[in-house]
């Protein structure tokens, strides 16, 4: 599967499973891990709140079993990204 395609399903499930915390988009991205094994790396973009880590495990593995009845068995790695995340990085100098 391409990334836009992993996307899509990947986006159809979390905008069911993270509907009150404001899930705006995600991310897909093929990487390579330590020893050279492809592996996707999703980012979910939130507006709201913050999730936990259980429903981010959970929300992993409903990934994962979804891509894996479609034939994709890479690995997946999930992490989440808040609008306060970026203003972490805001160098005030520049304002």
């Amino acid at each position: 599967m391409t990334d836009d395609e992993i996307n899509e399903v990947v986006s159809k499930l979390l905008r069911k499973r993270f509907e009150d915390l404001e899930f705006d988009h995600s991310i897909v991205e093929s990487e390579q891990d330590f020893d050279g094994s492809s592996i996707l790396r999703v980012t979910a973009h939130f507006n709201g709140g913050e999730v936990s880590a259980d429903r981010m495990i959970d929300a992993r593995h409903a990934i994962r079993s979804a891509l894996i009845k479609q034939g994709e068995e890479r690995f997946v790695f999930l992490d989440s990204a808040f609008p306060h995340d970026r203003d972490e990085f805001v160098d005030e100098d520049l304002e």
